[in-house]
């Protein structure tokens, strides 16, 4: 939000902004104007002087070394897309030592334990103005790191913590504060020229805070004995940092296969039958709801004029024990006139129900066919009749009682739930090692900042979970 020149500055210096930070801060955006374009210009000249200096084939180790030669991101589309943090690395950050120049099947005019930036300042130093030059000090050598945004201006910049080491930064950049958020986990570079930090290079994805436990862990098995690393001590674990970047990575554009709460591939489909008669369908099928007396399934039936049963849905479900939730649905069965059809979300659950209503039902359910995805109402972009009915229920007070109460229900039995990210304790045994606690942490600061619809309903039950850990 834009503060006005008049207004108290927001440092609590009792003085107004525009005698207090306002000039430090528009002198600081010229600061960064300046050497921001200055640097994007000598990205720009040392990509030329690198491809015409070194040749393909030099280029193409240098990608190679960056994915670490994993083949999984060997592809143009790829490379193109990490452009933003594979280029400054290779301009500042990648060289070679003698031995990999010895076994290198092609000539290559970069000496060893050279930078493509220091090649460039020995080979056309009168090409390089003083800003230039300047820059050039500063950002070479490049160190990479994960960092968690903890505010952000947009068109600004943003505050963030290196994960790794703990040091904290304030980032004037207007481009990426338009897109990070509070909470993100993201790989980039930081460096400092004069009173200005640049973003030198940063991944083009932000993981979700969650995933700041492998950070974590990654932490933890850099460390060793020792209680921190230091930003010298970076650079002796580039890899080991990059591996997991690229590990993260994939991941984000490569998601596991959904799954239904049985583990089962999903595969939205619709069973449908021809039916005699719907109270017979009724009777043969209701006690598939455990949620819901027979008696009760009737008060939302459709009935003909003559008082007989005319539709009616049963959602087919099954309770669970030794779990957050008290009941699985898992599917809805609609029952019409002469119809029934049934949706449900995976090829397992349609051969149990097709399963179920050939016993029950016999000769009396015919079966004609299934078709393939989401059930009439839903269309491609999610925006559809359920989410509409669902909105509506959502004001009703009880329901949303109901839900809320659900939710406090789950934070309690979760924080007595072995995890998997935390290594399968649960969250009040992780609570007792400081990296526990910050893992823990992230994991409740993750669902706060879901933006989920039913985060303001999780509230109560963030909160519980939140007391009883004492955090």
């Amino acid at each position: 939000m834009k503060i006005s020149r008049n207004a108290p500055c927001p440092c609590g210096s009792g003085q107004k902004y525009k005698k207090c930070c306002l000039p430090k801060e528009e002198a600081r955006d010229f600061s960064y104007r300046r050497i921001s374009q200055t640097y994007q210009g000598l990205t720009g000249k040392l990509m030329y002087f690198a491809e015409n200096a070194l040749g393909p084939e030099a280029m193409e180790e240098a990608i190679d070394h960056f994915l670490l030669w994993g083949e999984e991101l060997d592809s143009m589309e790829t490379i193109e897309d990490l452009s933003p943090v594979m280029l400054p690395w290779i301009l500042f950050s990648w060289y070679l030592m003698d031995v990999e120049i010895q076994e290198l099947d092609f000539d290559i005019s970069l000496p060893a334990d050279t930078t493509v930036a220091e090649l460039y300042v020995l080979k056309r130093p009168a090409k390089i103005d003083s800003l230039e030059f300047h820059i050039l000090e500063s950002v070479d050598r490049l160190v990479f790191s994960f960092h968690e945004v903890t505010s952000v201006s947009p068109g600004s910049g943003f505050a963030c913590t290196d994960i790794l080491t703990g040091n904290t930064h304030r980032v004037t950049d207007h481009g990426a504060s338009e897109y990070l958020r509070q909470g993100d986990v993201f790989f980039c570079a930081i460096s400092r020229i004069d009173d200005v930090e640049l973003l030198a290079a940063a991944s083009p994805v932000t993981f979700p805070l969650s995933w700041k436990t492998h950070v974590i862990d990654l932490r933890a098995s850099l460390t060793g004995k020792r209680d921190s690393l230091t930003l010298e001590d970076l650079p002796n674990y580039e890899e080991e940092i990059r591996t997991l970047f690229l590990e993260l990575y994939a991941s984000s554009i490569n998601p596991p296969a959904l799954t239904n709460t049985d583990g089962e591939p999903l595969v939205p489909q619709t069973l449908h039958y021809d039916i005699v008669d719907p109270q017979e369908a009724f009777d043969a099928l209701c006690h598939l709801c455990v949620t819901e007396s027979p008696e009760e399934l009737l008060t939302n039936a459709d009935l003909a004029e003559n008082g007989a049963l005319a539709g009616v849905t049963i959602p087919w479900s099954r309770l669970e024990e030794g779990t957050a939730m008290s009941n699985t649905i898992l599917g809805y069965i609609d029952i019409a006139a002469e119809s029934m059809i049934i949706d449900v979300n995976s090829e397992e659950r349609a051969e149990t129900i097709r399963g179920i209503i050939a016993s029950t039902m016999g000769d009396r359910a015919q079966y004609r066919t299934t078709s393939f995805g989401p059930p009439d109402g839903l269309d491609e972009d999610g925006d559809d009749e359920q989410a509409t009915e669902h909105a509506r229920m959502m004001q009703d007070p009880a329901i949303r009682e109901y839900v809320e109460n659900m939710f406090l229900e789950h934070w309690g039995q979760w924080i007595d739930t072995p995890i998997p990210a935390l290594d399968d304790l649960t969250p009040r045994q992780a609570m007792s090692t400081p990296d526990g606690r910050e893992k823990v942490e992230a994991l409740i600061g993750s669902a706060e900042l879901n933006s989920d619809e039913d985060r303001a309903l999780q509230k109560q039950g963030i909160a519980r979970a939140r007391k009883e850990l004492g955090i």
